[in-house]
């Protein structure tokens, strides 16, 4: 039951986070300061964003519904998310920094030429605003399953709130609510899980082990293993392609150095080890705890993805829920206002200056991108609502096929793009035409009972089978092997592409032969180390305060772990701060120097 104090908190955290907006609005001088924090961001501040973008409110609905209806399995989405992170550590990262560019449109248009660059700003656009909204909605979800407000007003005083975010302090805004809001997730679904497993009728782990349905751990139950492979493979290529493409270069953008670029990947690449296993346990015990989520949730289209809301709101003492709560509006906050900087970053350095105002000064930009910040906050909204009209199947399948469908055959030539130079500029819109259709077509006319048919098999595919046939045929077939195919074709034709078009694929790859060093940024580190500080101090005090709400005494300590934490975090930055900027430069000479 939501109390008065989980009000409290909530409101408090939303005001915590437009005041983290204002405090960070000095910082943002120009486009490049506005739209990738003028490529100075520490490497643990960049890790912390890249890992809570990874995830959303969806992780906590969509993937929730799915582990109350499938168990262990959905682990698999999570885990090839680690496989992809890997590969861009060892060979992408550092060439997503050495692109030098301000947004990933721009690398488009170096590496493919200035009609890719408009041909993928007015289809991503539109993809990337629809995605975000599709977060904003996920939350939406979540919250309706604890208040009794409207689910329509409260996507929209979201949406305001995270737009006003991101409208005051641009990037720097974004990275440093997505800081704080890394923390408060760990921590507050950390302290969820234990209360979850301590409940008498779960029994610690081993209990829930053992009650949960066979099914959980026993993956032939829910479908045929051939299946399963074939999802666990387009599943695979799907978060290898997501985290490898020219379009997440946007947070490695943001780093000093090659280095920093390499060392971000660390803290995703923990955090998606650690996070599901601490995420996937009270999702578990909701199918020992709410057997029949239907009967309780009947105002939301999909009930199961109550699963996690629904098991937090029996252990959560008072507070204690308002702080989780906030956890999830961070989740969306983070999806929405990434989203929106580097939608605005798109438009306006890739549409609104070279197009409509090309001589147009840093100053006039700048005013651009943040007017354009609240038109796109309101677009988003309403994607929001209009998803939550239409929509008829649960968040999980629905992010992954709409990502089958339409992101990754748009993704194919943004990877090879970056390793392989002999192809002219028109692979790359050709290539996401090619891929796009074969997917829609393989999805089309392949239908589960034509497969069924080929397969031989007698029993029909149940809804699963169907989903991961779909995802994995549309994924291997259509995207990979038909998509790349096309792409080293055009590679034929490559010596028939003008000079001036081969001599700027050429510079395009020195960029990416010639290391970034890391002078220059001590004086703008140690004011992010001190500003940040001061916040997570200071949120750190106020939930050590709440201490003082009447709950039990494991309760009690919850509050000192996650307000201990923060606190601890918040002088270990400060002190970092308080150091002397011309020490910090000659460490940065001398690192340099070895490097």
């Amino acid at each position: 039951m939501i109390t008065a104090f989980d009000y409290l908190i909530i409101g408090v955290y939303l005001v915590f986070m437009l005041v983290i907006g204002l405090a960070f609005r000095k910082m943002s001088k120009n486009t490049s300061d506005y739209f990738r924090a003028g490529g100075a961001m520490p490497w643990w501040l960049t890790g912390a964003s890249a890992f809570i973008f990874s995830f959303s409110a969806w992780t906590f609905t969509g993937a929730a519904g799915k582990v109350y209806e499938s168990g262990t399995l959905v682990l698999l989405v999570f885990y090839a998310t680690i496989i992809g992170l890997l590969f861009a550590m060892r060979w992408t990262c550092v060439r997503f920094r050495r692109m030098r560019v301000i947004t990933w449109m721009e690398a488009v248009r170096i590496r493919f030429g200035p009609f890719n660059e408009q041909f993928y700003t007015w289809i991503k656009l539109p993809l990337l605003l629809f995605f975000a909204g599709l977060g904003l909605n996920a939350v939406g979800v979540f919250m309706s399953s604890v208040f009794t407000m409207d689910m329509n007003v409260m996507l929209i005083v979201l949406g305001v709130v995270v737009t006003l975010v991101a409208f005051a302090g641009g990037s720097w805004a974004v990275l440093a609510s997505d800081f704080v809001q890394a923390f408060l997730i760990m921590t507050i679904t950390l302290c969820t899980a234990i209360m979850v497993l301590a409940r008498p009728e779960i029994g610690g782990l081993g209990g829930l082990i053992e009650k949960v349905p066979s099914a959980h751990f026993q993956w032939s139950e829910l479908a045929r293993p051939q299946l399963i492979a074939l999802w666990c493979v387009g599943t695979l290529w799907l978060k290898i392609s997501d985290e490898n493409n020219m379009e997440r270069s946007t947070m490695y953008l943001m780093t000093r150095s090659d280095g920093d670029a390499r060392k971000m990947v660390l803290i995703p690449l923990i955090g998606m080890l650690v996070g599901p296993l601490i995420w996937f346990i009270p999702s578990m015990a909701a199918t020992i705890m709410h057997p029949n989520l239907a009967s309780e949730y009947p105002n939301l289209k999909q009930p199961h993805e109550a699963a996690f809301v629904s098991v937090a709101m029996d252990v959560m003492p008072q507070g204690l829920l308002g702080l989780l709560l906030s956890a999830m509006l961070g989740a969306t906050v983070t999806s929405m206002d990434a989203g929106l900087n580097k939608n605005v970053g798109i438009a306006i350095r890739s549409f609104y200056k070279p197009v409509l105002r090309p001589d147009a000064s840093e100053k006039h930009l700048l005013v651009a991108g943040k007017v354009c910040t609240l038109v796109f906050g309101a677009v988003i909204i309403a994607f929001a609502l209009f998803i939550n009209k239409i929509r008829d199947t649960n968040l999980f399948d629905f992010v992954n096929q709409l990502a089958a469908y339409l992101l990754m055959p748009l993704a194919l030539p943004l990877i090879y793009g970056l390793f392989y130079r002999r192809t002219p500029g028109w692979s790359a819109w050709s290539t996401a035409l090619v891929a796009g259709a074969a997917s829609w077509g393989i999805g089309h006319w392949c239908t589960p009972e034509w497969f069924q048919q080929v397969a031989g098999w007698e029993k029909p595919l149940n809804a699963d089978e169907k989903t991961y046939l779909k995802l994995g045929m549309t994924t291997l077939g259509g995207t990979v092997l038909v998509g790349s195919a096309w792409f080293f074709f055009t590679g034929l034709f490559y010596r028939k592409a003008p000079e001036e078009e081969r001599e700027r694929i050429e510079n395009f790859f020195a960029n990416l032969a010639t290391p970034v060093d890391k002078h220059g940024v001590a004086g703008v580190q140690t004011s992010v180390y001190r500003l940040l500080g001061t916040m997570c101090l200071a949120y750190g005090v106020f939930i050590l305060v709440l201490m003082a709400i009447p709950n039990p005494f494991f309760g009690r300590m919850a509050f000192l772990f996650v307000g201990g934490t923060f606190c601890i975090v918040g002088v270990v930055l400060r002190r970092a701060g308080a150091t002397p900027v011309a020490e910090v430069e000659a460490r940065q000479m001398e690192a340099g120097q070895h490097e």
